[in-house]
């Protein structure tokens, strides 16, 4: 079976897009924080020293800037190619003048209460972004050879999205998500799914 290991991006910095900046349409792109910088490593070591690291064929990431700063530690350690960059693996809040990370937000937050009841915020259209997660994720197994391993980095909602579509659950944003946590898809050679694993932390034990 082919494996996907989905992974969430490392915990960015906050960012907002000043009107009228120059890249005030591509919405807030944040790196990544010294903590999410810490996690990348973190999980590029534990890659490293896992029996998964041989079949690695490919790493993909997201076009925006915490999913590749996320992969690019495990790239330099295991000798792979630059990873190619999915635009349709992008999170849903791609495009928004603000970003906020899981610790800045609060009650008073009406995108996050949405969120953590594990639905989409309001300015989402879910079919559309489950239908172009699904199509992403299921061309980066369909390209693998059979037991190959694609190491997808990418964001919370993204792999939420994908993991409800297979076990077909009805609420989008189920499952918590640490930083740089792992989530395990085997696909068939027949194109069944199965989901394996969700928010593996062992690599981040003490910073959750």
């Amino acid at each position: 079976m082919t494996q996907l290991v989905l992974v969430r991006h490392g915990e960015p910095l906050a960012a907002t897009v000043e009107p009228g900046a120059a890249d005030e349409g591509a919405g807030a792109d944040p790196a990544l924080s010294e903590r999410g910088r810490e996690q990348a490593d973190r999980f590029a070591t534990w890659l490293a020293a896992t029996p998964d690291r041989a079949d690695v064929a490919e790493v993909v990431t997201s076009t925006m800037r915490r999913s590749r700063e996320t992969a690019a530690p495990a790239v330099r350690l295991l000798g792979l190619p630059e990873p190619v960059a999915v635009e349709d693996l992008c999170e849903f809040d791609r495009g928004r003048a603000s970003y906020r990370p899981v610790h800045l937000r609060d009650e008073g937050d009406a995108d996050w209460q949405s969120i953590r009841s594990g639905r989409f915020p309001d300015y989402v259209d879910g079919p559309a972004f489950t239908a172009r997660v699904v199509a992403a994720l299921d061309a980066v197994a369909e390209r693998q050879d059979p037991r190959a391993t694609a190491v997808v980095v990418c964001h919370a909602g993204v792999i939420n999205t994908y993991v409800a579509a297979i076990l077909g659950i009805a609420r989008p944003l189920t499952f918590p998500l640490h930083h740089t946590s792992v989530t395990r898809v085997l696909v068939s050679r027949s194109g069944t799914r199965r989901v394996s694993s969700v928010n593996e932390t062992q690599h981040v034990a003490g910073m959750l």
